[in-house]
């Protein structure tokens, strides 16, 4: 016989999202959870115990009938069973129904207990806790330096190699439209550049990410990159501010135009590549 486990449906409030995930112990995978989305509203958030092979059918099957509510988040712990909120209802509806039919034999229950620690050990989980969170910071801090190191890595190449590189820039609007003539284009390596822009921060008062660059497209030998001048989002925190000014201080030494070209790069509308991608695919 199966061993027991729980399908939950987590709210997160600060998120206006809901996981529907499985676990056998639903209160520690909420630790792991609330690092990326936020604190839990244990109350009503709702679990179901279930033996293991029914809990991931009833998994899989919410998964597919909440399909059009997923948030379309494309990182992060869990982040591909996320929902909007408004999943809560007809995942409420769905489950009631398996139950109803005698799909399961099980009862939904609201509200996610907390186990119970004892006096004598609260102040040990409470500096395990604390001292988790530090080393977390640390490496968070020693991860989001060494982004930018390889930023800057890739600012001094472009100095170094202005005379040698098809280049150009616009910035429109406090963004950066960075294009590059290249026959070489490496998909791998496109994505590798999004990604130094990336960030994720976690420390005693802050955890969240944001991504600076927004989108990169091609269209023949050209690969534009649409980057926000970090500076100008007086949101960031304070450690990705700091070493971003000193990032642009480079960035401002590139001459907007590569010496190389004899006439501009185009700036590339990406909606409209879109388009044209689609239209000839339709055609096909």
């Amino acid at each position: 016989m199966d061993n027991p486990s729980f399908l939950y449906l987590l709210l997160f409030p600060a998120k206006k999202m809901m996981k529907v995930g499985k676990a056998n112990n639903i209160y520690n995978r909420v630790q792991s959870l609330r690092r990326f989305w936020g604190e839990v509203d244990y109350e009503h958030s709702y679990r179901i115990a279930l033996p293991q092979s029914e809990v991931f059918k009833l998994e899989k099957m919410l998964h597919f009938l909440l399909a059009k509510y997923q948030t379309g988040i494309d990182a992060g712990d869990g982040y591909t069973e996320l929902f909007y909120i408004e999943a809560l209802e007809p995942a409420i509806k769905h489950i009631h129904y398996v139950i109803e039919h005698d799909v399961i034999n099980a009862q939904l229950q609201q509200g996610i207990e907390k186990p119970q620690i004892s006096a004598g050990k609260s102040a040990a989980h409470r500096h395990r806790k604390m001292k988790k969170q530090s080393d977390a910071m640390i490496s968070n801090l020693i991860r989001v330096t060494e982004q930018f190191s390889r930023i800057n890595r890739l600012l001094l190449i472009l100095l170094f190699k202005q005379h040698r590189l098809r280049y150009q820039y616009d910035i429109e609007e406090n963004t950066v439209l960075f294009r590059i003539a290249d026959n070489r284009t490496d998909q791998g390596e496109t994505l590798k550049i999004m990604r130094m822009f990336s960030f994720f921060i976690e420390d005693f008062r802050y955890t969240g990410g944001t991504n600076y660059c927004s989108g990169a497209c091609n269209k023949g030998t050209i690969t534009q990159y649409t980057v926000q001048l970090i500076s100008t989002d007086h949101d960031a925190h304070p450690l990705v501010a700091y070493l971003a000014s000193q990032s642009e201080r480079l960035f401002n030494k590139l001459p907007s135009r590569s010496s190389l070209l004899t006439e501009d790069l185009p700036i590339l509308e990406s909606g409209r590549i879109l388009r044209e991608i689609l239209h000839s695919e339709g055609e096909a």
